[in-house]
């Protein structure tokens, strides 16, 4: 688990300044779910944006095969994808709240989850 805490610390850490950089009303990131030591997680688990920023989500399922789709959801914002394996998925939407905002798998309760935060 110790592990797990530390890659996520670590892509929070490297992804942060990607979406912050920019300034700029839009942002850009890619989002990968992939499995560590057992644990299915997307990463970056945690994404930054600024509020009033036009953001585009790129999903990808790297999971091994175990079903051949996961979901990402961001309930606060009605997003509710299911992403599978080989088909990169695109999702738009502008941050128009700020706030932290739960990212989940909504077909898999158990799976990591993350968060949305929108800087004011």
């Amino acid at each position: 688990m110790r592990k797990v805490v530390t890659l996520l610390a670590l892509t929070l850490a490297l992804s942060a300044p990607l979406a912050r950089a920019a300034g700029a009303p839009t942002a850009a990131l890619t989002v990968v779910n992939t499995e560590y030591e057992g644990t299915k997680i997307w990463v970056p688990s945690n994404l930054i944006v600024k509020k009033g920023s036009k953001v585009t989500l790129t999903l990808i399922n790297n999971v091994p095969p175990d079903g051949s789709q996961h979901g990402f959801a961001i309930p606060d914002y009605k997003i509710e994808e299911l992403v599978t394996k080989g088909e990169p998925k695109t999702v738009e939407f502008v941050a128009n709240k700020a706030g932290v905002f739960p990212i989940h798998c909504q077909l898999h309760p158990k799976h990591v989850a993350g968060s949305l935060v929108v800087l004011p």
